[in-house]
Parts: structure tokens; sequence; C-alpha cells
């Protein structure tokens, strides 16, 4: 789609707080970067305009995402944000709760890290943070403490990850499928201590049974039963905290190398359209060049007029 101001609204207005919809408007307004000015400026005003905390983040994000991936096609956009970035820090802050305060500071502290401003820049809008008081009470925070308490599942957690974090590195193909093959040998997957569990004997899952202990030997024997059952316990579930990263840290590798792999995919189908362009014009052009070597004379026919006898000359002409 070509760039216009009608366009770029309508792009806006299409914008949805998940990973694809970000990356997807960041990418069209990258490739539109010699129109910065504007697109920043229709930015801040979508972010003004609305004072829903969750929608000003998801545009803070857009803007994260843009910084980092169009640094290395030029800095228009570094400029353009460094102008109105301290307003628009000061105007999230306004329609803020504890939870926005603190996803605007990491995103904050991406930047310090990526150099993508310089630190007194990035101090200040830090100090504009935390110095500007929210208008929204915590009873009336759209994302106060009953959804503080919802735990975000693996998706979430890999997509958030994504989204305020573009320069995740990108794995090796070899290296993913290494790490998918390592899950499938995860703790999860152990189905002899699962079935250990299952059989623990019932005298240790149950605490009536201490009531029906006769003597100190019979304690002492539960006792070693509920030591063991405690022991393997204990090391299962560590095993499956370690999956729990494991599998959250190749979810983001995957779902990185699927970003990239989308990327490269964009960027193949635009080279494609410009060969396809080119193919047209040199069909244009030998179809031109058929043309004209069909309106030059037959060569035929002058060789053979070459091949008459030559006209007399003027003294052949007087000589009789």
């Amino acid at each position: 789609m070509s760039f216009s101001e009608a366009s770029l609204q309508k792009k806006f207005a299409e914008l949805t707080n998940t990973q694809q919809s970000v990356q997807t408007l960041s990418l069209w307004l990258i490739h539109h970067r010699k129109n910065s000015n504007i697109i920043v400026s229709t930015w801040f005003k979508e972010l003004t305009g609305n004072v829903k905390p969750d929608r000003k983040l998801t545009l803070l994000y857009l803007a994260n995402d843009i910084l980092q991936n169009s640094r290395k096609k030029g800095n228009e956009y570094m400029k353009e944000f460094s102008n109105i970035m301290q307003d628009a820090i000061e105007d999230i802050a306004k329609y803020s709760d504890d939870k926005t305060r603190f996803t605007v500071e990491r995103i904050l502290n991406i930047w310090k890290d990526r150099k993508i401003y310089p630190d007194e820049q990035i101090e200040k809008f830090r100090q504009k943070l935390h110095s500007t008081k929210s208008l929204i009470s915590p009873e009336k925070s759209p994302t106060g403490s009953r959804q503080d308490k919802v735990k975000l599942s693996l998706r979430e957690e890999v997509q958030k990850e994504l989204v305020e974090n573009a320069a995740i590195s990108v794995p090796e193909a070899a290296d993913l499928a290494k790490l998918l093959q390592e899950l499938e040998s995860s703790a999860s997957s152990d189905a002899l201590v699962r079935q250990k569990i299952a059989t623990l004997p019932h005298k240790v899952t149950d605490v009536e049974e201490l009531k029906k202990l006769k003597d100190r030997n019979e304690a002492l024997e539960l006792s070693k039963l509920a030591d063991d059952a405690s022991n393997l316990l204990n090391n299962y579930n560590l095993r499956l905290q370690q999956e729990l990263l494991s599998r959250k840290q190749t979810a983001v590798k995957l779902a990185s190398f699927i970003r990239d792999q989308n990327f490269e995919i964009e960027k193949d189908e635009k080279l494609i359209l410009e060969w396809q362009e080119k193919i047209k014009q040199v069909n244009l052009v030998k179809k031109e060049l058929q043309n004209h070597l069909e309106s030059l004379p037959d060569l035929t026919s002058i060789e053979e007029a070459a091949e008459l006898a030559p006209l007399p000359s003027a003294g052949d002409l007087f000589s009789n």
C-alpha cells in the first residue's frame, strides 16, 4: 500500500496489542521512513488522544520496535521521536498505574542497553515518568490489582518479550532443532518418575495415617518413606521448573526465528515483484525492437536490385 495520511490513519486504527500487529505496522512505517515527520506526529496524536493505558503501551511498543529496527537504515525516526518522547512519556504517566510505569521503565532500560538514546536523555525520560502524577486512582485503574494477579500464559510472555525486545538474537535452524529435541526428554515426559509419584504409598499422602501409628518403629519407617517421597517430589519439581524456563527460552527463540523468516519472506516477495517489473520492461523493449525490425526495408529486394546491370554513364550516352 502506498503512503498517504489516509492510509496512515487506517493503519493506526487497525493496530492491536499483539506482536504480529506491532511488527507488521513497524515494518510498513520503516519502509516509509522518508515520511517520518508526518508518521511520528500522527503517532503522538494517537497517543495523546486516547486515555486507555493499554492503548498507550501498544503505541509505545510500536515506537520501541521502530527505533530498534530502523537504526541500520537511517536515523530519521530517532530524531523525530527524540523531539516528542519526553512529552509522550509524560502523557503515558498521567494515565498509568504502577504496572504500566514498570513496563515503561523496562523499555527505557532496553533503550539504555541498546544505546538508542544517550544516557542523560534517557534519565530525563525516567525523571519525567516518575515525577508525573497519575490521574488514575488505584480503584479506577483498568490494570488494577485484580488484573495484576493474573499470570500471563507462556504464549503471552513470549509475545511480550518479543514486542519489548526486538534485538533478540535469531538462532540457527540446526540449533533450534536441537533445542526442540532436548524438550522431548524433559521432566514432563519422564514416565518413570511420574509413575513413581502416582504410586506413592497412601500413608505418605494422607495425614490421617499419622493417627494410626502404634510405636516408634512405625513412626521411623513412615518418616523414611516421607523423606524419600519428599526428595522425589522436590527433585521432580526442580526439573519441572527448569523445563518451564527452557520451554520459555526455546519458545522465544522459535518465535524470533519465525519472525526473522517472515521478514525474509517479505523481502523475497518484494524482490520477486521488482524482478517481475523488470521482466515486463524487458518484454516491452523486446516487443518494440521486433516492431522496429519489421519496419525495416526488405534486404532481399535490395540485394536483387544490386545485381541489375549498372546504368550507362554520360560518356556512353553521347558516344554514338
